[in-house]
């Protein structure tokens, strides 16, 4: 199998014989919407695009049941082997599917305003669900190699939600500084860390892995389509279209002069200023004489 996933619904609601249909048939659609919407946009679909999913996304994301537990509902998808004449997609199929799974999870976990789409499937589907009142909570496990794992309990609900509801704005040519880390060369991500501290996604294309490479842990600026939070113009994603080294300024010019010792006479005279005989010659013209004279005494002067 390409991929799997594995969903448990936690409360007393979660059993068979309790959970309605029209609550399951949320759960499967909710989960299929998040995993299209995170392929839709790692295939380079903007998001936002209204309208049928190309076909070889549709099919390289279509979930399977393969299996209902009972306890706390537990199901198990798989996604489908694809032929490979389906469609051309950026990333093949496995991977794609893979990568979107991930994706999902990685909006659970804290990630949500990278993928709004995914964001969206997500928010509808604890909403529908009632996550945090009629069921405790929805736990996603990819299996693999390295299982990975995130909870939609009522924090969550309420983390999406505000998401959501946080418009975007798009900056076809915008620039940003920071320092590149944590590349992943198959994925053709890699995280920003820019002058506030923020972390920011960056997706590249495979042209640009070379330069990507050269400067991780480097100060970069990087040019593309930069996607800001419209509340708080807070930086959410970048699609790439030029990697630059961050010029440095030129401090000083000749080494040498650089230890050698001036006067202050020499100072002066190169910065074109005068010595200040009269402590009064520092006064603020806002504040009066009154509070000038409070202040020097004050120091003892």
């Amino acid at each position: 199998m390409a991929a799997r996933l594995v969903l448990g619904l936690t409360g007393d609601n979660a059993r068979l014989g309790e959970i309605y249909a029209s609550e399951l048939i949320s759960l499967l659609g909710g989960v299929e919407r998040a995993v299209r919407g995170s392929a839709a946009q790692m295939a380079g679909r903007a998001p936002g695009t209204r309208g049928r999913l190309p076909r070889s996304i549709a099919d390289a994301t279509k979930l399977r049941l393969t299996d209902i537990k009972e306890g706390s509902l537990v199901l198990e998808f798989a996604l489908p082997d694809v032929p490979s004449d389906s469609g051309s997609l950026d990333l093949d199929d496995e991977r794609l599917a893979e990568s979107a799974i991930r994706a999902v999870i990685e909006v659970l976990d804290g990630s949500e305003t990278g993928f709004p789409a995914t964001a969206a499937a997500l928010s509808g589907m604890a909403e529908d669900l009632d996550i945090g009142r009629r069921h405790e909570a929805l736990s996603l496990t990819q299996l693999g190699a390295v299982p990975r794992k995130a909870v939609l309990d009522a924090e969550a609900r309420m983390r999406l939600s505000v998401a959501v509801q946080q418009s975007t704005r798009r900056d076809e040519e915008g620039t940003l500084v920071g320092i590149l880390y944590e590349a992943d060369f198959e994925k053709e991500t890699a995280r920003l860390r820019d002058q506030l501290g923020n972390s920011v996604t960056v997706r590249f294309e495979d042209s640009h892995a070379g330069a990507i490479k050269e400067a991780l842990r480097e100060r970069t600026r990087l040019q593309g389509s930069v996607t800001y939070n419209e509340a708080t113009s807070a930086v959410v994603s970048v699609e790439l279209a030029k990697v630059m080294p961050l010029e440095q300024l030129e401090l000083v010019t000749d080494g040498e002069n650089f230890w050698t010792s001036r006067s202050l006479e020499d100072l002066v005279e190169s910065q074109g200023t005068s010595v200040v005989d009269q402590i009064e010659d520092l006064q603020d013209e806002t504040i009066s004489d009154a509070e000038a004279s409070a202040f020097l005494t004050a120091l003892g002067l």
